[in-house]
């Protein structure tokens, strides 16, 4: 009788361990769905630091264009853009930006209008880039510096 009372314990203890799991488990799943049911913030780019990845894969292309010998005869891009695109923080489009713009500006077109010298212009502007970024948004400095053509 002892051991008939003894495996009913165990076998009590076991299922109550088993139940205990499971009500875990569903616990989980249910605190999981919790979280996957709240709104996903998709990060929005502001106008400019759109157009700044715009202009960062279309200098790529002209990366590759001018190691390989081409020269441009156009920019895919509206430089026009860096004086109107909306920035993510409207005070970094000060005088110190509207300077660097210009003379990016000429920069980019003497890359079409100078195809004896386009890889120091390239070079120019890219580093313009870098210099620019170094005053007001570090963190791409690392990724424009691919871009440079050594």
């Amino acid at each position: 009788m002892q051991k008939f009372f003894l495996y009913s314990i165990a076998i009590v203890a076991l299922v109550s361990c088993k139940q205990a799991e499971e009500n875990k488990a569903e616990e989980t799943i249910a605190n999981n769905k919790e979280e996957v049911n709240e709104p996903f913030q998709l990060y929005q780019m502001s106008e400019m630091a759109s157009f700044m990845e715009e202009m960062y894969a279309e200098h790529q292309v002209l990366k590759e264009q001018i190691l390989n010998g081409e020269t441009p005869d156009s920019l895919s891009y509206n430089l026009l853009n860096l004086h109107t695109a909306t920035m993510t923080d409207s005070s970094d489009y000060d005088e110190r930006f509207k300077n660097m713009a210009k003379v990016f500006v000429e920069y980019e077109e003497k890359i079409v209008s100078d195809p004896a010298n386009v890889k120091a212009h390239y070079n120019q502007a890219v580093q313009l880039c870098i210099s620019c970024h170094q005053l007001k948004c570090t963190g791409p400095i690392p990724r424009i510096k691919k871009l440079l053509i050594k």
